[in-house]
């Protein structure tokens, strides 16, 4: 950059960037911002995936504590956000609960639950709880 000198005549021309450096600097930022953009498209999968692995858990807890209470059926229960019953159509995660008896003890019961956000199949967590039943 060529110094900025102030005259009243035109002896000496005005300083400030040519247009060559104007052009090579914003190519060289544009090129930097292109090379950073995949990592932001990776963050963001990372986020997305972090928030789903979050949300499975917590609502494998919940569907437990109710297995154990005696409040859930088997079958398919949709799921919002927040983990709240909903229906199909606004449903954000789904949840399939099966019980099985323990072989050999009539007072231990395995659930087995599949959690699963809507519209990824391929991360499906799936979480198994064996619990003693209360008479």
């Amino acid at each position: 950059m060529k110094p900025f000198r102030f005259c009243f005549g035109r002896k000496n021309p005005r300083g400030g960037f040519s247009l060559v450096e104007a052009t090579f600097s914003i190519g060289l930022l544009s090129f930097g911002f292109l090379t950073l953009a995949p990592l932001l498209a990776l963050g963001l999968k990372m986020a997305r995936q972090a928030r789903d692995d979050q949300a499975t858990a917590q609502i494998a807890q919940t569907l437990t504590e109710e297995a154990q209470q005696g409040t859930l059926a088997s079958g398919t229960v949709y799921l919002d956000f927040q983990g709240n019953t909903t229906s199909s159509a606004q449903a954000a995660y789904s949840a399939q609960s099966t019980f099985l008896p323990v072989a050999g003890s009539a007072s231990l019961t395995q659930v087995m639950l599949r959690v699963m956000p809507l519209g990824a199949p391929d991360r499906v967590r799936i979480y198994a709880v064996v619990f003693q039943v209360q008479p």
